[in-house]
């Protein structure tokens, strides 16, 4: 039996989710559990959401528009994008599915930095492709000359995930530049920007920049994130025609259902409830940063709705966090918080203290 099973995948273990929110409550005795361990915009979506799907005639019988041709249109003109260059997915993930199927095979390899989004890799490795983790830098970012000399004539993608996940860090324009000058014009470089509403570093590269140079170039974002449509599963990629018309051979057709591309419609067009969900991120972040500080807890600067903090017991704070009723994820050597609300984070953190600098032992979680 087992010969029929695809061998790229005796590595990969299937995704295994955590607990619900109301298993640990049940588990741990808890009224209220606040998550922080997905990045999720933690102020919701746009009220606007509700209203263009409840006025939306579903007509549940008909495949959605294969082209995504209203969202298209409005991203068109706010990004100054032909609406040819558009590739849109279900989420971010399915996106990098796609472009793994369409670049990668056994005979190829992909370059990427080390913590970084997994998915990356796992694409990679079912199409039977060489991963090359390239390890992040001591302060959290991507070790771009490293990266380089990994690059051979294997290399069909290199990943740039800008700000990272889950350090925060990211590159500045100057460092971008050099990079893609630098990487073969025959590499698929792949920005994936899914934090990009977050950044406020002024010399933070926009990837839409790069398009018109170097074909070689894709950019990636999301509705996930900022505009709190997780659930609704809805990302975009950005390239050249060459590239997106190569991607889209592979792409399964009405893969964003009716109501994604409506509820993503309405979210892009307020403006301002976005703008007040990054602006609130903005000045939890900053709070929590200084408690770090004051603290003497290590943590890298980030330019996302999260913070990595570094700690030689990730699993034993994950776990502490999750008792206490706060989700947080663990990496190995830290653990990866989300920007909660104000409140949240007032309660939040002496917890995360107390476990960071106190060691708390596992006969007391």
């Amino acid at each position: 039996m087992q010969s029929i099973f695809k061998k790229n995948l005796e590595k990969l273990s299937a995704y295994q989710p955590g607990p619900s929110t109301d298993e640990i409550k049940k588990m741990y005795g808890l009224e209220k559990v606040v998550k922080l361990d997905s990045n999720e915009n933690v102020y919701g979506a746009s009220p606007n959401v509700q209203k263009a799907i409840i006025e939306d005639a579903l007509f549940p019988e008909l495949y959605p528009d294969c082209r995504n041709s209203d969202l298209r249109d409005e991203l068109s003109k706010r990004l100054c994008v032909h609406s040819d260059r558009f590739l849109f997915g279900a989420g971010l993930d399915e996106i990098i599915v796609l472009i793994s199927r369409a670049f990668l095979d056994a005979s190829s390899s992909i370059v990427m930095a080390w913590p970084t989004f997994y998915e990356y890799y796992c694409h990679a490795q079912i199409e039977g492709a060489a991963t090359k983790k390239i390890p992040c830098t001591p302060d959290g970012k991507h070790d771009l000359q490293a990266m380089l000399r990994a690059i051979d004539g294997t290399t069909k993608v290199v990943w740039i995930c800008n700000p990272n996940n889950p350090t925060g860090t990211y590159l500045t324009k100057d460092e971008l530049d050099a990079f893609i000058e630098a990487v073969p014009k025959n590499v698929l470089i792949v920005i994936d920007e899914a934090y990009i509403d977050f950044v406020t570093a002024k010399d933070f590269p926009n990837g839409l920049n790069y398009l018109n140079a170097f074909e070689n170039v894709l950019v990636l974002r999301t509705f996930s994130k900022a505009y709190g449509l997780a659930s609704f599963r809805i990302g975009y990629a950005i390239g050249s025609l060459r590239i997106i018309d190569e991607i889209n051979k592979v792409r399964p057709p009405f893969n964003n259902p009716r109501l994604s591309q409506v509820a993503a419609l309405a979210a892009l067009r307020d403006d301002a409830f976005k703008k007040d969900c990054i602006n609130k991120n903005r000045k939890v972040l900053a709070e929590t940063a200084i408690f770090l500080r004051k603290k003497g807890i290590q943590f890298f600067d980030s330019q996302a709705n999260f913070i990595y903090i570094k700690t030689d017991h990730p699993e034993q704070v994950a776990l502490y966090c999750r008792k206490h009723g706060f989700l947080i994820n663990s990496f190995q050597d830290g653990v990866r918080v989300t920007i909660g609300k104000s409140e949240d984070m007032k309660r939040f953190l002496p917890i995360l203290e107390k476990t960071l600098l106190d060691r708390v032992t596992e006969s007391s979680i």
